[in-house]
């Protein structure tokens, strides 16, 4: 399911706003927007964040309202949260953009 501009200008900035805020806290930060490095695929999906500090990594994906419990979200759930439980310093969050 594509976003509409307005979601996809909120997923976005969702975006931007967490990659910003790892960075603070020392992460090395990978993001699927602008003016970052994309991260690269697991299991065949890119996800919106990697972020990684010491051994720990962190995969995020921001949904958006219309995005939501659509097919590909929960192929991506799927995906990474599978990847987070099989090494031992990765989690995995999903976070909705909203208004």
């Amino acid at each position: 399911m594509e976003r509409d501009t307005n979601a996809q200008a909120k997923h976005d900035a969702k975006v931007k706003e967490m990659a910003q805020e790892l960075e603070k806290q020392g992460f090395h930060v990978k993001a699927d927007i602008e003016g970052y490095e994309q991260p690269g695929t697991i299991r065949g999906l890119r996800p919106d964040i990697m972020a990684t500090k010491g051994r720990d990594t962190r995969i995020i994906e921001v949904e958006t309202e219309d995005t939501l419990k659509s097919e590909r979200d929960q192929a991506q759930q799927e995906a990474f949260r599978q990847e987070a439980d099989e090494n031992k310093h990765t989690t995995f969050k999903k976070r909705v953009a909203r208004d």
